[in-house]
């Protein structure tokens, strides 16, 4: 790859195009016809990586299949969780994400044996996949009226319409621009664009005010200054834009429109222009910085002694702050053991979830993590080993919930994952992520390829010098690890935008090998033929083994059932549209047929069956639509809603009260806090109380009747 700049660019440009077509085209992996196609879409360009690189990939023994193998199982997992769920509609849409994302693993780990030099075009790809929507991010406030109208948050929330993936593909950006800043090769422009890169990076995260994007950024930059041997090349890179981005943060943080929610467009526009000028001068700056820098390096090398001095006091300073911080705990009036249990308590509490609003946001430790993390600890209390479901805590987590409060996620990858899959979604979950690190370690060479060259005695272990392709895989290798990092504490499994960047980039460093040995003669399978030496990378040699061809087509084969099975959910929802469109215009037979055909493609979601009782009762077959619904409570148990809309034709369609509330009971116990459930309660309490005062009127009624026929007759 390094011998064909062109054709590197060429890859990095449309690999960089496609990440951004994944979060632009998913948005926030919430609506189901936007995700479905991009899901689709990844897992037809994931296949024909694979396949090609079936073909006319290097040979020898697969790197990374261990983690490909779990990944399968962890995939197989979720699919399985169907059987047991108690919402079968959602697991099947996470289902069908898992898939896809296994795919897209898949393609990075065969991308790895069909351009093993690829890691630099990688990285200039994933930087253009998490910078762009970052800078959208922040294009957002300076032409608010045009970009972001009917926006209600003060936090940036750009394509993905969620400030916490914001704040993860920023933090993404920063390992990325650091290697783009402080390597050797290439030209000076792309070491001085790293300086903007960090920059806008940096005012992303705090301007998302993700305090989990903050961290893991920050251990991200720590890993790579402490793996890499390019500390002094690094500093600058992320010192300089750090303060500026600073600088310009806190002016921000000062802002009602960034720290205050539901602010008015006007008010927005009243510092757009402010904002954006100070952007543009802090892009410049950093780029008149990164010149100087570079410019500085390129007249000399650096005095061993002045290099040390200047390690040594980036050493000193970074070991000041927390010895500054630990010294002003230490003396407060909770003493460091106190702060800390403060501070844990405040993380946890379900009562202290108040964080705040601008720049105190940033250091505080309490939110609604706490509360989320209980219910879904209560969850996995109810299915300890298999959970309920994957996808289903957000209808799991409403029978513990001690409000009205609304949420999908249980905003962490420990907390989601116990609940959704028990303790063999997180064992399983926790042996790929070993496998992963064993696979990265080894392709960076980090421990000994053998471990004999550690117990031989007198044995001296291999050189492994920091050459630019081990550097670049370091660098490739933290790109995940700082997404998982933030998953910790901020569920972003779902968005595909910053996903998609972890997951190529995994599975390349999984696969790679190791970078200490030669490409040409890769470890071989024990007893198979010697293969014969790959091509010079950019020619495609002619396929000849049958049995690869025949693999490749069975991916083929696979992929396509793969995205049929991803697209029945929508293929469902779209039938029941129609079903009500025809409904509207009183063609019931055609609109029962559509119910049908949704029902025929997806199973597992109780949408048609209520559509079906809709266009029944529109239909005047009132019989009909209560067997429908009736047969929806008995199939989907576990989903509130069905309760919820037998009650409601109980109580408004057929008028029997006392029916609709033994239904209520029901959905009340799935779900105490629903507004829509107890209102109806109180209307059914209420109906059923004027009909028993109606039932005692007209009894009252028949026996004075009688007892005035009775006087007559006397008479």
């Amino acid at each position: 790859m390094s011998r064909s700049p062109g054709v590197a660019s060429a890859i990095a440009l449309i690999l960089g195009a496609a990440f951004l077509a994944v979060a632009w085209g998913a948005a926030g992996g919430t609506e189901l016809t936007r995700t479905t196609i991009v899901e689709i879409l990844m897992v037809l360009a994931s296949v024909a990586v694979i396949a090609a690189a079936l073909l006319w990939g290097r040979r020898g023994r697969l790197y990374g299949a261990t983690s490909l193998w779990l990944f399968a199982l962890l995939a197989g997992l979720t699919a399985m969780s169907v059987l047991w769920s108690i919402v079968p509609e959602l697991t099947y849409v996470e289902a069908s994400r898992t898939l896809s994302y296994l795919a897209v693993f898949a393609a990075g780990v065969a991308a790895a044996r069909l351009v093993p030099r690829a890691s630099p075009a990688l990285l200039h790809a994933i930087l253009i996949g998490a910078i762009v929507p970052v800078a959208y991010a922040l294009a957002t406030r300076i032409w608010p009226g045009a970009l972001a109208e009917d926006e209600l948050s003060n936090r940036i929330g750009g394509p993905f319409q969620y400030w916490n993936a914001v704040g993860t593909v920023a933090a993404i950006a920063i390992p990325v621009a650091l290697w783009l800043g402080s390597r050797r090769v290439g030209g000076m422009a792309a070491r001085v664009l790293a300086y903007p890169a960090v920059a806008i990076a940096v005012l992303g995260i705090l301007l998302t005010q993700s305090r989990g994007a903050l961290g893991a950024a920050a251990i991200g930059a720590v890993i790579w200054f402490a793996v890499v041997p390019l500390r002094l090349r690094s500093l600058p890179v992320l010192a300089i834009p750090a303060v500026l981005a600073g600088v310009v943060g806190a002016w921000a943080l000062s802002k009602d429109p960034f720290s205050v929610s539901r602010v008015s467009l006007e008010a927005r526009e009243a510092v757009a222009g402010d904002f954006g000028l100070l952007v543009l001068l802090m892009l410049v700056l950093a780029l008149l910085g990164g010149l100087a820098v570079n410019m500085g390096a390129e007249r000399g090398v650096v005095p061993l002694r002045l290099h040390r001095r200047i390690g040594i006091a980036a050493l000193v300073a970074a070991c000041l702050l927390p010895l500054a911080a630990f010294t002003s705990v230490a003396v407060s009036d909770r003493g460091l053991s106190g702060t800390i249990d403060d501070r844990v308590s405040q993380l946890t509490s379900e009562t202290q979830i108040s964080p705040g609003e601008g720049g105190d946001r940033v250091l505080a430790t309490s939110s609604t993590r706490g509360k989320y993390w209980r219910e879904a600890g209560r969850v996995f209390e109810a299915r300890e080993w298999a959970g309920v479901g994957a996808g289903a805590f957000a209808v799991a987590r409403l029978r513990h919930r001690t409000d009205t409060s609304v949420t999908r996620h249980a905003h962490g990858f420990v907390p989601q994952t116990l609940a959704d899959l028990g303790i063999v979604g997180v064992v399983l979950t926790t042996l790929l992520l070993l496998s992963w690190l064993a696979a990265a370690l080894r392709t960076t060479a980090l421990y000994p390829r053998r471990l004999d060259e550690l117990r031989r005695p007198g044995a001296r272990r291999p050189r492994r010098d920091w050459g630019p392709e081990r550097i670049a895989l370091v660098a490739l290798g933290i790109v995940p690890v700082v997404f998982g990092l933030q998953s910790l504490i901020d569920w972003t499994w779902f968005i595909p935008g910053p996903m998609a960047l972890a997951l190529v980039a995994s599975g390349f460093v999984a696969g790679r090998g190791p970078v200490t040995a030669p490409l040409e003669a890769a470890d071989p399978v024990p007893g198979a033929p010697p293969e014969p030496v790959a091509p010079p990378e950019g020619r495609l040699r002619r396929p000849r083994d049958v049995g690869r061809a025949v693999a490749a087509g069975g991916v083929v084969l696979a992929g396509i059932m793969v995205c049929w099975a991803i697209w029945q959910p929508e293929a469902s929802d779209r039938a029941t549209n129609q079903a009500l469109e025809l409904a509207d215009e009183r063609d019931f037979t055609d609109a029962l047929v559509k119910t049908q055909d949704a029902e025929d493609a997806n199973p597992l979601s109780p949408d048609p069956y209520l559509v079906r009782a809709a266009v029944d009762t529109q239909a005047d077959r009132v019989d009909d639509a209560r067997r429908t619904l009736e047969d929806a409570v008995l199939r989907f148990p576990g989903d509130p809603q069905t309760w919820n809309r037998l009650a409601a034709f109980q109580l408004g369609t057929l008028d029997r009260p006392t029916q609709a509330l033994e239904t209520l009971r029901g959905s009340l116990y799935l779900d105490p806090f629903s507004v829509f459930a107890r209102q109806l309660f109180l209307e059914a309490r209420k109906r059923e109380r004027e009909l028993a005062a109606a039932r005692a009127a007209r009894r009252q009624a028949r026996a004075q009747a009688k007892a005035n026929a009775q006087a007559r007759a006397q008479r």
